[in-house]
């Protein structure tokens, strides 16, 4: 009943009801029964119908639709790619011969390269989205993060002296807890330089980026109490500019960090550290979420009209007649 019409709920299959809340089937995250997650989840359901809404009159601007086909997974409408395309003239596809992109898709930390799903003689788009963004752990991002910005963010627990943070080596786990250094390092941990990334002492900022084609679309800043740094939620997000919130060297840094992580779409974590003034880069989503259900009704619209064209753009930069 929930697979045609206006509101397309075929998704449902991959939540499971738990005594203790909704558990998402794929990545294990539960949304836990309680007023606050009832909010989150009532705002989210608004903002999907009104994607659907954007999807509608998306259709009455000049220019082509465009067509792309997902691999190994499709997007659930919780994922914020499905929202770029939905409300872009973009369609999902499930014949990725004949669309005109293909996206590797996947929550995976490390997954099997794109062209090893296909037989070598199978015809594919010539654009492949992420198809070489195979390793987002966090050991990753550090190596490559001091490889471009040519300074460090990870730290060895068994010389530092100071502060820490510990996190796992996996992607999406919100398990950061500071520690004291020096110590013995947890295996399937890393460590980090304890980052200075509040303005008052009592709310964290984080700058999260959102990357189209190496370029920064859109800053969502998003703010939490100090005492829950690395929890997954946010009590205020704002939306910005790349450039109200970097320089145009960090800009240049930035995309050269997506180009050799070869994410052409995702999320960048980023944290500005109040003691050296500098940028460090903490986290690379390729599966993004959002927009942020933190981020008031008409700023989260505006961030996905402004996300829709920048995507639409990038799939069609081949004949910019046709936009």
């Amino acid at each position: 009943m929930f697979k045609s019409g206006f509101l397309k709920f075929g998704w449902l299959s991959e939540l499971a009801l738990e005594r203790s809340g909704i558990r998402a089937k794929r990545t294990g995250a539960l949304i836990s029964w309680n007023w606050d997650n009832f909010v989150a989840v009532f705002r989210g359901a608004i903002t999907h119908i009104m994607l659907r809404l954007m999807a509608i009159s998306s259709q009455l601007v000049p220019g082509r639709n465009y067509t792309i086909a997902f691999t190994p997974q499709k997007p659930s409408p919780w994922y914020l790619i499905w929202g770029v395309i939905i409300a872009g003239k973009g369609r999902i596809t499930k014949n990725p011969y004949r669309a005109d992109a293909l996206f590797h898709f996947c929550d995976e930390t490390n997954t099997a390269d794109l062209k090893n799903q296909f037989a070598p003689e199978t015809e594919l788009p010539e654009l492949q989205i992420n198809a070489n963004c195979t390793d987002v752990s966090k050991t990753r991002v550090e190596q490559v993060f001091e490889q471009i910005f040519g300074y460090a963010l990870s730290v060895d627990p068994k010389t530092w002296n100071g502060l820490a943070v510990e996190k796992s080596d996996e992607n999406g786990t919100h398990d950061g807890r500071v520690v004291q250094c020096p110590m013995a390092p947890v295996a399937g941990k890393v460590y980090e330089k304890l980052l200075v990334n509040s303005d008052n002492g009592s709310t964290v900022l984080d700058y999260r980026s959102v990357t189209i084609g190496g370029q920064i679309a859109l800053v969502f800043i998003k703010q939490r109490p100090m005492n829950h740094r690395f929890a997954n939620f946010n009590t205020k997000v704002e939306l910005v500019t790349a450039k109200s919130v970097f320089t145009p060297d960090e800009l240049l840094l930035l995309s050269r960090f997506c180009a050799a992580m070869n994410l052409d779409f995702g999320g960048l974590d980023v944290l500005r550290n109040r003691e050296d003034g500098k940028i460090y880069v903490v986290d690379v989503n390729k599966t993004d979420m959002g927009p942020p259900i933190s981020l008031g009704f008409y700023q989260q619209f505006k961030a996905m009209h402004i996300l829709a064209k920048a995507f639409r753009e990038f799939i069609i930069i081949g004949d910019k007649s046709k936009l």
